[in-house]
């Protein structure tokens, strides 16, 4: 008997220990509540996931360069704010959960847990986060074109070749099959493919798979061989539309890294006539943990060889709409973003939702991917989004030895649908 009142005291002193809290006051004093049991009444996002910790906040954070406006111009005031803001919104939870069955974007409620410093806590339990519905996606309306500006991250052919050492064959197999399931539920007629590699063998791999029943697919990219380059291309159902003239790279030297990532190719509707110029473009990458003035030079060459492409495609294709895809490796507020947008090209990615995003690092997300439309052709897009299909859930090079065959997390980027109406 005596045990037994020992018990029901301990696990009434430990249920008076845990201290309900909102974040916001555990934020004000957190030496208050160090070493001690809380219950955090806020509703709380995961932001990012990795192994024994998450990271969650009030809501999704983005990063600086996607809203610190002023930034193209030198200001980093609003950069910094931004920053800071991030940092102090944020908490750091180390726990027990399986990292890769939790996805950026799940919420958390009645978190339980110990303070152990300033933005970490600590459970041995494993949380249960409640998953956002996943993104279903309609096709397109009658009489709309759809076009798809995707990073397929790392579609490697040559499995010698670069970065894909750690590759194997079976680990291939799974992402063909996982890029096939997830451009066939997209139902574009257009898709500009970044990071595609050594020449015609990957997209030929691709379509292998795409037309396995029927030759509805076709491809087009810039000639080069089989050098061990990343490129891209743009595949395209030769039952609703068709190129013509030869694509145009907005690099005249075929020797540049940049010669087949950065092209235009021009199109008709079979069924009204109708055409357009499609650009897939991918510019310099960021390297891992450095802000966006880390090859910032680059990438705004990358942006001065695009515009200084497009009249001469435009004359050449003899239409003035023009569609600018791809990965652009820059956020919304960043100098070369902005100078699209400056020469002309309107950015139709708000027409997604201000609150949108297609990649997420470091727990922070925001715009990677872009859709750019010159004067004539943004008054025909009917509908930009991004399709979160990708980004959300955890990657890791192994996760194809998971099994896992749907369409979820073929790449590390969303896809960005563009829904067309062309007219005359």
């Amino acid at each position: 008997m005596r045990k037994l009142l020992i018990i029901v005291s301990f696990l009434a002193l430990t249920a008076q220990a845990v201290e309900q809290v909102s974040l916001a006051k555990l934020q004000e004093d957190w030496s208050r509540y160090h070493n001690q049991m809380v219950e955090i009444t806020d509703e709380l996002v995961v932001c990012g996931s990795f192994y024994d910790s998450l990271v969650l906040a009030p809501e999704r954070l983005f990063c600086p360069e996607e809203r610190a406006v002023g930034l193209a111009d030198g200001d980093s005031t609003a950069y910094f704010r931004i920053e800071e803001e991030n940092k102090a919104k944020s908490i750091v939870v180390h726990c027990r959960n399986a990292y890769y069955k939790v996805r950026t974007g799940d919420k958390i409620r009645r978190l339980r847990a110990r303070v152990t410093s300033e933005r970490h806590l600590l459970t041995g339990k494993t949380l249960g986060t409640r998953h956002q519905p996943k993104d279903r996606l309609a096709g397109p309306k009658k009489g709309e074109l759809r076009i798809v500006g995707a990073n397929v991250e790392n579609y490697f052919a040559d499995l010698g070749g670069y970065a894909t050492k750690r590759t194997t064959p079976a680990q291939q197999a799974v992402k063909t099959q996982k890029v096939v399931k997830a451009m066939k539920k997209m139902k574009a007629d257009i898709y500009a493919l970044c990071e595609m590699q050594v020449g015609n063998k990957a997209p030929e791999m691709l379509l292998k798979a795409l037309n396995k029943r029927k030759e509805k697919y076709g491809y087009v990219t810039m000639p080069q061989g089989d050098k061990d380059r990343i490129g891209g291309c743009i595949i395209y159902n030769k039952e609703r539309v068709r190129t013509y003239e030869k694509p145009m790279s907005a690099y005249r030297d075929s020797a540049s890294h940049y010669y087949g990532r950065m092209f235009a190719v021009g199109f008709e509707d079979k069924k009204s006539g109708e055409r357009l110029i499609v650009s897939v473009n991918h510019f310099k990458s960021k390297r891992p943990g450095r802000n966006q003035y880390d090859t910032n030079e680059r990438r705004m060459q990358n942006a001065d060889s695009l515009l200084a492409m497009l009249p001469k495609a435009k004359e050449v294709f003899g239409d003035e709409d023009v569609l600018l895809l791809g990965d652009y490796n820059c956020y919304t507020q960043e100098q070369p973003i902005q100078t699209i947008v400056r020469a002309g090209y309107q950015e139709l990615l708000p027409m997604g939702g201000e609150k949108d995003y297609s990649y997420s690092f470091k727990s922070e997300v925001g715009y990677l991917d872009r859709c750019f439309g010159s004067p004539s052709m943004a008054g025909q897009v009917v509908k930009v989004r991004p399709w979160h299909v990708n980004c959300d859930w955890y990657y890791s090079h192994g996760a194809y030895k998971m099994k896992d065959k749907s369409a979820h997390r073929y790449a590390d980027h969303d896809p960005i649908i563009v829904d067309v109406k062309l007219v005359h």
